[in-house]
């Protein structure tokens, strides 16, 4: 049968989205561990769970779709999913939950008539709302109803106040014992910027990391998506798709829609990896405004032999624990392959100190003490940005070119 090339370019399309999380379970992928965690908090009475990790990694997607991929016989999950904004209290968090329960009262008229009014429970507070509020609203539900109230992007809250209520009720819904989760999710390295006075419900919280993404779960992206319109994918071309994307399903969505497209553009069906070279390129040009200027930044200089540039790059090419954070150390290596010499870490300590200040936008931040100083890209998505920036300019040799597509490699910058 003839393929509908245009039917396919629409499926393509639809099946990676990169610009939004994922919205429906059958196109969720990997974070096993993440699930199983939340679902044995689900089921605990009492206990509550904090979700957070690095921007970008699939928190809100696995807030989305979790309840879909969880079997429960008895009790009937009620998921409400909101998301906090900056200026959020802990009474107009509450209020957008409580929007969402609606109750029924009736009424006789005076001809015997019965009438029914529906009323959500914000109605019944125009004032401030405590936890007290809280804990008697969700008691009032049904024996087999389990709400799990989702408060999405809690790091930007910027009321410490509703950060330190927020403990206090989720430590009386444990104590009372009610059959109610809160799930906190957050962008954060821990959970003390995401919740005041956190020791006080310790023992009622279940801290669930989100590191990177694996390389086995990016695969999982792309053979998901692929396997469900037919198309292959060749070991370079699926190699390089996932190296660059440096554990960040956005960019294996972007990278992989773009090579697709592109197959298809020419009706073809296997995608190789002259498509993922071409999709850099097309990616790259779909970049926003803001990465391409926050980038220009970073290394703009009238200096002719400044390596701004070059350094950039070999930090994003380095080796990165799972919250992306590397060494001076780590840098060496992968920079000597970029310059073709030996250099010390000497040779580039002042750039990564300018990469964190104001002037070249902060692009990394720096943690620890000195001597003994980590770094990360600020924005994780600048991280493949750099490097396919350093692929489409040439920048990277050959060597960095052959690891890019050899399967085989563990990591980017083994071959230098």
């Amino acid at each position: 049968m003839a393929t509908n090339w245009e039917k396919l370019r629409y499926e393509v399309t639809r099946l990676f989205t990169p610009a939004a999380p994922i919205g429906r379970a059958e196109l969720f992928a990997g974070r096993r561990d993440q699930l199983h965690r939340l679902f044995a908090a689900i089921a605990e009475t009492g206990r509550h769970a904090v979700l957070y990790g690095e921007r970008g990694v699939g928190k809100t997607s696995l807030a989305n779709v979790f309840h879909e991929l969880i079997s429960v016989d008895q009790d009937t999950l009620m998921p409400i999913r909101k998301q906090a904004s900056p200026a959020d209290t802990y009474t107009s968090l509450w209020r957008k939950i409580f929007r969402e329960v609606s109750i029924e009262s009736r009424r006789k008229g005076d001809y015997g008539n019965e009438s029914v009014e529906v009323k959500s429970i914000a109605d019944f507070y125009p004032n401030d709302i405590e936890p007290d509020d809280v804990v008697r609203e969700v008691t009032r539900f049904s024996v087999n109803a389990h709400p799990v109230i989702v408060f999405d992007e809690f790091d930007r809250i910027a009321d410490k106040s509703t950060k330190k209520v927020m403990s206090h009720t989720i430590k009386a819904l444990s104590d009372t014992g009610v059959r109610a989760t809160v799930v906190l999710v957050g962008v954060a390295d821990d959970i003390n910027t995401l919740i005041e006075e956190h020791q006080s419900v310790t023992r009622n919280l279940s801290e669930i990391k989100m590191p990177r993404m694996s390389k086995d779960e990016l695969n999982e992206i792309l053979n998901s998506r692929f396997k469900k319109v037919g198309m292959t994918i060749d070991g370079d071309a699926r190699w390089k798709i996932v190296t660059l994307s440096r554990g960040l399903p956005e960019y294996a969505h972007a990278l992989g829609r773009a090579a697709a497209l592109i197959a298809i553009n020419e009706k073809r069906l296997a995608i190789n990896e002259d498509d993922v070279d071409r999709g850099i390129q097309h990616t790259l040009a779909q970049s926003d405004q803001s990465a391409r200027s926050a980038y220009k930044k970073a290394v703009d200089s009238n200096r002719k032999d400044a390596l701004y540039r070059q350094v950039l790059l070999a930090c994003a090419i380095t080796k990165s624990d799972d919250e992306g954070k590397f060494t001076p150390k780590d840098v060496v290596q992968p920079l000597s392959g970029i310059l073709g010499r030996r250099v010390d870490i000497a040779n580039f300590q002042n750039h990564l100190g300018a990469f964190c200040s104001v002037e070249r936008g902060e692009i990394l931040e720096r943690f620890g003490k000195e001597r003994s100083y980590k770094y990360r890209f600020r924005d994780p998505k600048m991280q493949p940005f750099v490097l396919m920036e350093g692929i489409a300019s040439a920048a990277l040799n050959n060597s960095a070119l052959k690891v890019l597509s050899a399967p085989e490699q563990p990591r980017l910058s083994n071959d230098f």
